[in-house]
């Protein structure tokens, strides 16, 4: 049934001018939202919140609300999914070695130890292979396929990589080794894929969701292989929070699919089978904590994708697999040198990158490169500055003529669509839509940096400030722990499904304090009517002082949550941005 009424046509439009953010905030229909919320028995601010997302039919809003896995779409939707398990099940037949073969990323090294455990819990000869980042570089490689020829493979089945490796599957071929292909990524030449077995959600015309990760695209071909061999499907399930945590890692959307995958895996991994696992969490001191995407992103994910920047991805696997204490412990030794030595590198990649924008005359794109920088950390640093700059940013690592590139871009433009009229110009390449890699010789670098620039200004791209899009207007005493239990329902939060931001007007700001590397952060606690909030602020620590000197009171948008702290739970604001009060304008429409 679909949602009835005005809450699209007749509504307020607010758009706050600030310097470095635009606020846009949607004032709906009232009347029709307390209509829906009372048919449907939902909060009002729910309600608004959903409607804003284009959650506005009774069916939708169940299935968002509550998502359940045995709603997840068929596997044998996917065009080749019956041939793909009809060879495995012959390589089990024959007694094959099969070999997975993932990516060093997290996605890849998270797809690969589910597969590997899918697939070894029901009898499968199976072993693993993840190349060096540095030796063999992305993709599947020659000098891999000789090594898995040399141990006696005779299958290669690919997890988050793989769609646009041609030539070494024609390789593989002849070496009399066959390749099943399982990517999420996007072809370069679609038509050159009709002769291997793939299963691809982009290149698939019947699968409707196209947006898994290769974790989930995994998860698709052992729940397939589970069905044909008529295997308990809850044995795969078990492991969901491993598929979990890579499909957070590839910041693919968190809608449809991905958001059953990761709700169902945040709540595996409270009682996980994996002992790396549960190691980890203790030693993050996350074991009693009720995680969220956030504690994935930022503790787990990049313990794990230092090995891969850093280090050796196999051990990666490892950590999945392996049920020694005294190997997984020292796995996670190994994590935490990685990552500390990958925080080091990345101040030094960040430093560098933001001197050399001081002498680049301003563009909408950033091209930057240097000798001195690690290929493993740029992609970390141009994450950062697009988001810092809200424009596409391109930062290549060069030795003795070959560049090797990290490409990151902003909703809109398709930094893999650009590339892909160069294809020429590259050694290797592939990627997503707002994330690519390649590597190419230093003589194509002003082609490559020309299509860029020139593409960008054939799409019309601007200058333009970043959007905070708000979804509720409201005062801090309304933040109750009621208002607090329905925002947590619309969890897990990502891209397609943002945490919800509220504005509050006239605050002050009281004993801030700044903090982090550069100090690029600001802790501070939020007064009004004579109570107090604490808050928190990250990377506006550079707004802070200039602001603080032009007013008193300011305007927050934020989005509020429960913390521990010191073993007790206590409401924080996350602040998203913040402006004196006198900074605006009300545009109607």
């Amino acid at each position: 049934m679909a949602i009835e009424g005005g809450s699209y046509t007749k509504y307020l439009i607010v758009l706050y001018n600030v310097k470095d953010m635009i606020w846009e905030y949607n004032d709906q229909d009232i009347e029709n939202i307390k209509k829906i919320s009372k048919e449907y028995k939902i909060p009002q601010h729910i309600t608004k919140i959903l409607l804003k997302r284009g959650i506005d039919t009774l069916e939708k809003i169940n299935d968002f609300l509550y998502p359940n896995i045995d709603k997840l779409e068929d596997p044998y939707c996917f065009e080749n999914m019956e041939k793909v398990v009809e060879r495995i099940l012959l390589s089990k037949e024959k007694n094959e070695k099969i070999f997975i073969y993932g990516d060093y990323d997290v996605d890849g090294i998270t797809a690969t130890a589910f597969l590997v455990i899918a697939l070894k819990n029901v009898g499968i000869n199976i072993d693993y292979y993840i190349p060096n980042r540095f030796e063999e570089g992305y993709g599947l490689s020659k000098k891999a396929i000789d090594a898995i020829k040399n141990k006696g493979g005779n299958l290669i089945i690919t997890v988050d990589v793989g769609v646009n490796s041609i030539n070494e599957i024609k390789y593989a071929n002849e070496m009399g080794i066959d390749i099943i292909i399982t990517d999420h990524h996007k072809a370069v030449e679609e038509e050159e894929k009709q002769n291997v077995l793939t299963i691809n959600p982009k290149l698939s015309d019947n699968y409707k969701f196209k947006d898994l990760s290769g974790a989930g695209v995994a998860l698709k071909l052992a729940k397939a292989y589970y069905i044909k061999e008529n295997h308990d499907i809850e044995r795969i399930y078990d492991y969901l929070d491993i598929v979990m945590i890579g499909t957070v890692a590839d910041v693919v959307t968190m809608v449809d699919e991905n958001r059953t995958i990761i709700k169902e895996g945040l709540k595996t991994f409270k009682n996980t089978k994996i002992k790396g696992l549960e190691f980890l969490a203790k030693y993050l001191k996350l074991e009693n904590k009720d995680l969220t995407t956030t504690d994935i992103s930022f503790f787990i994910s990049p313990m794990l994708n230092a090995l891969g920047r850093l280090g050796d991805s196999n051990i990666g696997v490892d950590f999945f697999i392996s049920k020694d204490e005294k190997s997984i412990f020292n796995i996670i030794e190994e994590m935490k040198k990685a990552n500390k030595e990958r925080r080091v590198l990345e101040k030094l990649i960040y430093d560098e990158a933001m001197d050399m924008l001081d002498n680049v005359s301003d563009k909408n794109y950033i091209f930057l490169k240097s000798e001195k920088w690690h290929s493993g950390v740029i992609g970390v640093v141009a994450s950062r500055l697009t988001g810092k700059y809200n424009k596409p940013t391109i930062l290549l690592s060069t030795k003795d003529g070959i560049a090797k590139a990290s490409c990151r871009s902003i909703d809109g433009i398709s930094i893999f669509n650009i590339l892909k009229k160069i294809p020429e110009c590259f050694i290797r390449f592939g990627g997503h839509d707002l994330a690519v890699g390649f590597m190419a010789k230093e003589e194509n670098l002003d082609k490559i940096e020309t299509t860029i620039k020139d593409n960008l200004i054939i799409t019309g791209v601007s200058k333009e400030r970043k959007k905070i899009q708000i979804d509720l207007k409201m005062e801090l005493e309304h933040l109750t722990d009621s208002f607090l239990s329905d925002i947590k329902r619309l969890a897990p939060f990502g891209v397609g499904n943002p945490q919800p931001l509220v504005i509050t007007e006239n605050v002050y700001f009281k004993s801030t304090k700044k903090f982090g590397i550069e100090n690029r952060h600001f802790k501070t606690f939020i007064k009004k009517n004579n109570k107090s909030y604490s808050a928190v602020a990250f990377n506006l620590g550079y707004k802070f002082e200039k602001l603080l000197s032009e007013a008193q009171r300011f305007d927050i948008v934020y989005y509020p949550e429960k913390i521990n702290y010191n073993g007790d739970e206590i409401l924080q604001l996350k602040i998203k941005d913040f402006k004196p009060v006198e900074d605006f304008e009300d545009i109607f429409i």
